[in-house]
């Protein structure tokens, strides 16, 4: 295994990790919804379950964005890149992800974390009823922003390794079950 495959492999192994651990918030989620439901018809609604419950959704939707990108489940408009060759699609998604993808998320990484180091300085909280800390939310924007970067150089080396081999190397983790 060369040093582009290995890359590749660490790469989409921590897309794969992270996603796959982010995935357990939906149960907790779930159960504060759950707990509100029952809480409102029994005693009176509570502050804080709804922004648990949003707060937790907002991280596993956010984190789970490096394993969507890896298993190649965002949406794209395949009218034409379908029936495309495979030389020809791996040379538009290196276009793309080289012209637009990578400066994109190169830029809203570094914006991201400047509004989450602004939040921080200011102690700022959520505007809503039940008022909890923001900073540690709006960390979860450039920790997201930069592993679906990471996995952006992935699917570039991916590209690059099957223009160079002739084998798709694309989306492998799309061939292991996700559970």
């Amino acid at each position: 295994m060369n040093k582009i495959d290995r890359m590749i492999k660490i790469i989409d192994g921590i897309s794969m990790w992270t996603g796959k651990a982010i995935a357990w918030l939906i149960i907790p989620m779930a159960a504060v919804l759950v707990y509100e439901v029952f809480i409102r018809y029994a005693y009176r609604p509570t502050l804080w379950a709804v922004d648990m419950a949003t707060i937790f959704y907002g991280f596993h939707f956010f984190i789970a964005g490096a394993m969507t990108l890896c298993l190649g489940k965002h949406i794209r408009t395949d009218f034409f890149y379908g029936k495309w060759s495979m030389r020809t699609q791996c040379w538009v998604d290196l276009v793309c992800y080289l012209l637009l993808f990578l400066p994109g998320m190169l830029m809203f990484v570094y914006l991201s974390w400047d509004f989450f180091y602004e939040s921080w300085e200011l102690r700022e909280d959520l505007m809503t009823t039940w008022r909890p800390p923001a900073y540690p939310y709006k960390l979860v924007i450039p920790v997201s922003g930069f592993l679906i970067l990471l996995q952006g150089i992935s699917e570039v080396l991916k590209c690059i390794q099957t223009l160079r081999t002739g084998v798709d190397h694309r989306c492998q983790g799309c061939l292991q079950e996700i559970t």
